[in-house]
């Protein structure tokens, strides 16, 4: 994670996922009852408001350079 963020929950990448008009399915793999109820909350919090899909896309850019500085040198 970037330095201060906290990491994201399922929900927050299920909702990432949902505000992609390029995606038309999103599964889920709940390995227990919370993390099922966590998920379908999704579907009343609607797409994610700009400052959160500037936060997850800061995150995932933050991931994806670090991952290829590990596995590239």
């Amino acid at each position: 994670m970037p330095p201060g963020e906290a990491p994201l929950r399922g929900a927050d990448c299920y909702r990432f996922v949902l505000s992609n008009p390029n995606v038309d399915v999103s599964m889920t793999g709940p390995k227990s009852i919370d993390e099922m109820r966590e998920a379908l909350t999704v579907l009343d919090q609607g797409p994610l408001a700009l400052d959160e899909m500037q936060r997850v896309q800061r995150i995932g850019d933050y991931v994806r350079d670090h991952s290829r500085r590990m596995f590239f040198g």
